[in-house]
């Protein structure tokens, strides 16, 4: 005889050994963390991988050395290798290091060359010990050395070793049994490249061109471009994201100083790059360390933050000062005051704009120093209109607000002279002279353009009041 149902205490369906309807696995940290202790592995690994890439590193790295451990036992190097793909290589390096060194090995065999290069120069901050004994048990270790010769951030330690790389007389229909042959095996980026019995790269075929060629039998050499654009092994990557902004390429072969063919870079790799890089610029600007994060601990974004605000605020003593030297006339005009943030602000916000674009504009390969002359006219241009533009409207409110014409004439005349003069000439100058002198000048242009817009701005606005006092009172 059946018993009755058993009700849970919320009235919902029976829960236990007893055939209990499982629950579905929430894609939560702590979720994740109940799937784990419940030795439910798969369970947390279906978690895992709905979880966003901050999520899944916070999950990851929650893991002690013996849940790493059961982890790789239920999932295979596969699958391991797959979640800790989704992390930045520093977080991938520490979960690797709780793992054992052959089972660490074996996972990092799964990445592909470049990303296991980056994992190992990332442990090797800390156990550079540990990345030798990793090489010794890894299968592909050859590949990866030759990355770990140069520095990350290099066209070297961005390259991948997965290409292909047939010789001149090899006929199209060849090429394209070796794309079908190594279809499974490794990833291919779009182009085939052609090198001689020294390795010297000599030409490139599109995949479109293998494919529109009439005769099979046809060797690459009568088809293929010999104009390849290419990049050393040592170059840096922000030139080498330059060539795929501008080019569109897949992927860039890299060469040594002999012209000898080591690997490539592809487009995802530097899409990477270019992100990395736009949001340093933003930070350096905005004087907040580039590894901060709005989960960061707090004492490690105060260390970030209050130097630099310190530094602002020494300079703005700077404009204090200037204010001081003219007390005598603002104590005669008090009126004077209310217009010395609107000057300051808006001249000190279009400088930021200046710079922001000038600034961009380097980082992209746009413009260099020598354009200076050209970029300073056409910003001079533009400021002339914003200026004229906000110094009138300046000018006709102070005038009717106040009811004086020459205070409508000294704002407006001193913002447009700090928008359209000051303002334009220190964003262009600044970032321009900071790159010349091989400085970054995301780190400090703006901090000195709204210095200079203060000061300047003061003393144009405050001279001109002391000129033309006699009618303000």
């Amino acid at each position: 005889m059946s018993s009755a149902p058993v009700l849970t205490p919320g009235g919902g369906p029976p829960t236990g050994p007893e055939g209990a309807a499982a629950e579905a696995p929430i894609a939560t940290i702590p979720g994740f963390r109940r799937a784990v202790a419940a030795g439910d592995l798969e369970g947390a690994t279906t978690i895992a991988t709905a979880l966003d890439r901050a999520d899944l590193r916070e999950a990851l790295r929650s893991l002690t050395a013996t849940e790493i451990r059961s982890f790789y036992t239920t999932l295979g190097d596969d699958r391991l290798a797959a979640l800790l793909r989704e992390l930045e290589s520093a977080d991938a390096a520490i979960i690797l290091q709780r793992l054992p060194e052959i089972e660490a090995a074996d996972v990092l065999d799964e990445f592909a060359p470049d990303d296991a290069a980056d994992v190992l120069e990332a442990i090797k901050l800390t156990m550079p010990a540990l990345v030798k004994s990793l090489l010794v048990e890894m299968d592909r270790a050859g590949d990866i050395q030759a990355l770990l010769r140069y520095l990350p951030d290099t066209a070297g330690g961005r390259m991948t070793t997965e290409f292909l790389a047939v010789k001149p007389t090899t006929t199209a229909a060849e090429v394209i049994q070796l794309l079908r042959d190594r279809a499974h095996d490794r990833p291919f980026r779009g182009y085939i490249y052609v090198t001689d019995d020294d390795r010297q790269l000599v030409g490139v075929v599109p995949l479109y061109e293998l494919v529109v060629v009439e005769e099979p039998s046809t060797p690459v050499s009568e088809f293929m471009s010999h104009d390849v654009i290419r990049v050393v092994g040592s170059d840096d990557q922000i030139d080498v994201a330059a060539i795929f902004r501008q080019r569109h390429f897949m992927a860039v072969p890299v060469v040594d100083l002999e012209g000898r063919l080591m690997g490539v870079v592809t487009a995802d790799d530097m899409a990477d790059v270019m992100e990395r890089e736009a949001t340093k610029e933003m930070y350096r600007m905005a004087g907040i360390g580039v590894t901060e994060r709005a989960t960061s601990p707090l004492w490690e974004s105060v260390r970030h933050r209050v130097p630099w605000l310190a530094f602002n605020m020494v300079w703005s003593f700077g404009a204090a000062i200037v204010i001081n030297a003219f007390t005598g006339t603002i104590q005669a005009a008090a009126v004077l005051a209310i217009f010395i943030p609107v000057i300051t602000g808006q001249a000190g916000n279009a400088g930021i704009q200046t710079a922001t674009i000038v600034i961009r504009s380097l980082a992209l390969g746009d413009v260099t120093p020598k354009d200076t002359f050209s970029v300073l006219l056409r910003e001079w241009g533009v400021g002339f209109v914003k200026g004229a533009l906000f110094g009138t409207i300046l000018g006709l409110v102070a005038w009717l607000w106040q009811g004086n014409a020459v205070l409508g004439l000294i704002a407006g005349v001193s913002l447009f002279l700090n928008i359209a003069v000051v303002a334009s000439t220190t964003g262009v100058l600044f970032p321009m002279a900071l790159r010349r002198l091989g400085k970054d000048p995301a780190t400090v242009a703006g901090v000195f353009d709204t210095m200079l817009s203060d000061l300047l701005g003061n003393l144009i606005y405050l001279g001109l009041a002391t000129i033309l006092l006699r009618f303000l009172v």
